[in-house]
């Protein structure tokens, strides 16, 4: 009985969705998945796109910002290629990459350009919040985005 729980816990844990803070074992187990299931239907866009999304993700938890940034490039390059429209993560992991490897100045026009594009994130309230997090790094919030808006008009 022992074994049966522990396999249904991890495919409970494998069914999951995924959210910006999960760990490293939980994105490993969600692209095992992806992965499974590009071998048993064949590779679409879509599945590629959540391969190369969640393989960038391991790779920024894995403390390696570059090669998790290459991969984003390589995710975004997929997704304009492809018509992929819903990219909020992808925007979201490069910021973060480009935060870690210390070019702050991008990472911060990468935060708020997703802000600026808000209404699309309507339900998305983890992405906002996260976001929000990250910018509390940067100082005062509300002038970072007058700063931003007086930039961009």
């Amino acid at each position: 009985m022992e074994l049966y729980s522990q396999f249904e816990f991890t495919l409970n844990t494998m069914a999951k969705k995924l959210s910006l803070k999960s760990t490293y074992n939980e994105v490993g187990w969600s692209l095992r998945e992806t992965l499974d299931q590009i071998e048993r239907n064949g590779e679409t866009k879509e599945l590629k796109y959540d391969m190369l999304l969640k393989y960038g993700w391991l790779k920024f938890l894995d403390n390696d910002p570059d090669g998790a940034y290459r991969i984003f490039s390589q995710c975004s390059t997929h997704a304009i290629d492809n018509g992929i429209l819903d990219i909020d993560e992808l925007f979201y992991w490069a910021a973060r990459c480009l935060e870690e490897k210390g070019d702050k100045e991008n990472a911060l026009n990468g935060y708020l350009s997703l802000l600026e594009s808000s209404s699309k994130y309507q339900n998305n309230e983890e992405l906002i919040n996260e976001i929000f997090d990250r910018l509390k790094v940067y100082g005062d919030i509300p002038s970072l985005l007058r700063e931003y808006e007086n930039k961009h008009k």
